[in-house]
């Protein structure tokens, strides 16, 4: 897995003051997903100059020519792919589109829509958009998914690696109100870039994301409500609240809606 994804690493006071790294997860504390689970979870990365695909974060496919994944996920600056039908196996490798999702004041969201140019008609499971009638509530417990590790090393330090099956946890919203105080109050740079958007945050014990998640859906009664965004810890596992971007917040699901034309 390269070093391309970058996002803002978000500690408590205390600890190493926020920086730039890298922070694309994986799955601590899953286990292999059901052949039937996830099957419109997708990779997303970039062609290496031999042609090899480098995987940086996950992605769910919600149409046949949508995917729904974070932002910071997207690089420029080199050949940019996605893989379908990576979970149970038979995966396509397809070109696509960004399409970013711009506030009022022209700031970048990190939630992205990436446009299939080349569709797929093999690949036809598609996740659901949600129900924002039923909200996600603080206790709800979802799941995420995700290829790398399964495991950390000495006192619960991130390692990096990955898993060739896609990996299924258990987790349960949170409260965010304390990281949101913590971040405000103590890392300003990184309430400036994270403030403005709209977050919830997942926590469970021996649950935790790490490099290779990022992107990936936060699933909830069969529907993607989330998208994995950031990690507030990035060399401990399971000490910190995972952050992923509100699907249901209005502003994402109209743009959503306008931009893809696939109906929740």
């Amino acid at each position: 897995m390269g070093g391309m994804t970058r996002l803002l690493l978000l500690l408590w006071a205390g600890v190493t003051v926020g920086t730039v790294v890298d922070l694309q997860k994986r799955i601590i504390g899953g286990h292999d997903c059901l052949p039937t689970e996830r099957v419109y979870h997708v990779q997303v990365g970039y062609l290496l100059p031999n042609g090899i695909f480098d995987f940086q974060c996950g992605g769910s496919l919600i149409g046949a020519q949508w995917i729904l994944t974070a932002a910071h996920c997207w690089d420029d600056t080199v050949t940019m792919r996605a893989r379908l039908g990576v979970h149970p196996g038979q995966d396509t490798m397809v070109k696509v589109t960004p399409h970013f999702f711009m506030d009022n004041q022209n700031r970048r969201h990190d939630i992205m829509l990436l446009e299939i140019t080349n569709p797929n008609t093999n690949h036809k499971t598609f996740i659901q958009l949600p129900n924002c009638q039923s909200p996600l509530n603080v206790g709800d417990e979802v799941q995420i998914a995700g290829h790398a590790s399964t495991t950390t090393g000495p006192n619960n330090i991130r390692e990096s690696d990955e898993s060739v099956m896609l990996q299924c946890a258990n987790t349960k919203v949170v409260d965010c109100t304390q990281l949101k105080t913590c971040l405000k109050n103590n890392h300003k740079p990184d309430w400036a870039s994270w403030g403005y958007q709209h977050w919830l945050c997942i926590k469970k014990d021996e649950v935790d994301i790490s490099p290779g998640d990022s992107g990936g859906g936060v699933v909830y009664n069969d529907m993607i409500y989330g998208v994995i965004s950031f990690s507030r810890n990035g060399t401990h596992a399971c000490v910190a609240p995972a952050g992923f971007m509100d699907v249901c917040e209005k502003v994402y699901m109209d743009w959503i809606v306008k931009t893809t034309g696939i109906k929740p």
